[in-house]
């Protein structure tokens, strides 16, 4: 699908206005406009009514601007007009999905000026759309005014299987034991992705090949039913070395460099995050997959400033409600007390025990629970008590930690009525979940963007990285030995058969039947059972979490003798 992003007309008065055009959860982030067409001569709409400046929303945080970068939008004129001329081309998945196409001024706090959100009906065998469409806003309580012009058509393409010849490797954003995550562009979209790069033989010498299928199985099922805040997965491949996970990239980056810019989040700030992560949880469970590995460096967040849950490499498909599971995996701090000490296994709550610790360290800025050694830590998820700061987090918000971080699973808040029960607390008591759903609800924060290759959002340990070193080369070097000198043997080959998934023009036509789908989910929960289930995950990304939290304290008072419960003085600290 092609889309010209041509211009805008009767906007309020803006010295940068670019667009942000999202489909599929892929995303275009536009240039501001060209310079010769300021519109600043035309400061009235269309309707001859005047355009009052835009404001930024109060409760919208933002990275701060320099003086310089704030003196050079302070020299630009305003416009109500202004023309972009942009394209952008997006591989197309379904047949009815929608395309959002949002303004904001990036030289105002990235102010909201107005979006359009439809599914374009543009008949495939016809010319080009040309048409101007109304500016809508997000909620009653904000004002928008124009309309944006856009020119939409689409183009067949023949289909067929991709490789990494089909895809410019542009910067590396992310690191782990099994290989690297790269930024890519799409040769013949020009479409920006994240890129996963997989050694074989390290993920052999490691036992990994029942994760990995298992991690690139759950994408795909994901995928087909459409979950708004999960990373989608647009193709999969391999070449006799590597396996490649290809999905949407999101320019906003991990929440985990957000977090560690900012120390700690407002506590409305990360109700938004985690009701989206409530939403995404609730999809999988529905599902029957647990997540298993719930922590900020697997959240994403997009252009926009909503969350996309990645890394689904320690999930688990298949496992019904009060199903169990016995193989130990995680990370160690968000680890649930069952995983540790129950032999009879666990069930989909652990994914809750790691929501509440989530809670806690976005709110008060660290983990309940951390220690500098594991053994210590684990005895802490055991038997610790957790100390709120005086501070940090409502009631309802205590309350509801509290519910999450119940050591009996059986009780633990979402036991009876899995998600329905998080979403019914008070906590999220002026949470629209429909509206949420349809990502209607404002986002908190924005991510502050100038393009959609813009990389400042990741860690630049990574994406300072030079280039020219072979993908997997440090992945190999892990591995140790000659690896790279003996070609996996055929039957190590076998392994990864199935593992290509190409989603191209329509789903339905490259996915793997449900048959076969449902043999590889076996053939992996068999592989599974015979993995080594005393191997601690602590650092299964390679990233150091722990190690990278410098000063950051733990709020944990450990005393095992005292049977009062998890919450020193009730949990609250008054």
């Amino acid at each position: 699908m092609v889309v010209r992003i041509q211009e805008a007309r009767g906007l309020r008065s803006s010295k940068d206005p670019y667009v942000v055009c999202t489909f599929e959860s892929n995303e275009f982030i536009s240039k501001g406009p060209k310079k010769d067409e300021t519109g600043a001569g035309e400061p009235q709409d269309k309707n001859g009514a005047s355009a009052g400046i835009a404001i930024p929303m109060k409760s919208r945080q933002s990275s701060s601007t320099s003086l310089s970068e704030l003196q050079g939008t302070i020299s630009k004129k305003g416009t109500t007009n202004p023309k972009w001329e942009h394209e952008a081309v997006f591989d197309v998945l379904g047949e009815h999905s929608e395309i959002d196409v949002s303004i904001y001024d990036r030289s105002n706090q990235e102010c909201f000026l107005g979006h359009i959100r439809m599914c374009p009906l543009v008949n495939r065998d016809q010319n080009m759309a040309d048409t101007w469409y109304p500016l809508k806003a997000r909620t009653s309580n904000e004002s928008v005014t124009g309309e944006i012009r856009l020119q939409i058509s689409f183009e067949k393409t023949t289909k067929k299987h991709y490789g990494p010849d089909d895809f410019e490797v542009l910067r590396l954003i992310g690191r782990g034991t099994f290989g690297q995550v790269y930024q890519v562009r799409k040769k013949d979209t020009n479409r920006i992705y994240a890129m996963k790069v997989l050694s074989k033989k390290v993920i052999v010498q490691k036992k990994e090949v029942a994760h990995t299928l298992g991690e690139r199985n759950i994408l795909v099922r994901t995928a087909t039913t459409d979950s708004p805040f999960i990373v989608g997965l647009k193709f999969s491949f391999q070449t006799p070395t590597d396996l490649y996970l290809v999905t949407d990239y999101m320019s906003g980056g991990e929440l985990f460099w957000h977090l560690q810019k900012e120390g700690r989040f407002q506590e409305e700030r990360a109700k938004f995050y985690i009701a989206e992560l409530i939403l995404a949880l609730e999809h999988l469970h529905n599902h029957d997959i647990v997540y298993r590995d719930l922590k900020p460096e697997n959240i994403l967040l997009d252009a926009n400033g909503h969350i996309a849950l990645c890394d689904f490499g320690l999930s688990k498909a298949n496992l019904s409600a009060n199903a169990t599971t016995n193989t130990f995996c995680g990370t160690t701090e968000y680890l649930a007390p069952e995983v540790l000490l129950d032999e009879q296994g666990y069930t989909k709550m652990v994914d809750f025990w790691s929501l509440g610790v989530l809670v806690f360290e976005m709110c008060c800025g660290w983990s309940p629970f951390y220690a500098d050694d594991t053994q210590q830590m684990y005895k802490n998820i055991a038997f610790g008590k957790v100390r709120f700061p005086r501070d940090a987090l409502s009631l309802e918000g205590r309350n509801f930690v509290k519910g999450l971080l119940n050591r009996n699973p059986r009780h633990r808040l979402g036991a009876t009525h899995d998600a329905k029960e998080l979403k019914s607390h008070p906590f999220f008591a002026d949470i629209d979940w429909n509206q949420l759903l349809h990502k209607n609800v404002i986002p908190p924060f924005k991510p502050t963007l100038s393009s959609e290759t813009d990389t400042s959002n990741f860690d630049p340990e990574f994406t300072n990285a030079p280039m020219s070193q072979s993908l997997n080369a440090r992945a190999l070097a892990m591995a140790g030995g000659n690896m790279a000198s003996t070609p996996l043997s055929p039957g190590m080959q076998a392994n990864f058969r199935g593992f290509t998934f190409v989603d191209e023009s329509s789903m339905d036509d490259h996915f793997l039947g449900r048959d076969e789908l449902a043999r590889m989910d076996e053939d992996v929960e068999d592989s599974e059972d015979a993995w080594d289930d005393n191997q601690d995950r602590r650092n299964k990304d390679g990233r150091g979490y722990d190690d990278r939290r410098g000063s950051r304290m733990s709020g944990i008072e450990y005393k095992r003798d005292d049977e009062s419960g998890i919450f020193g003085n009730d949990g609250m600290d008054m």
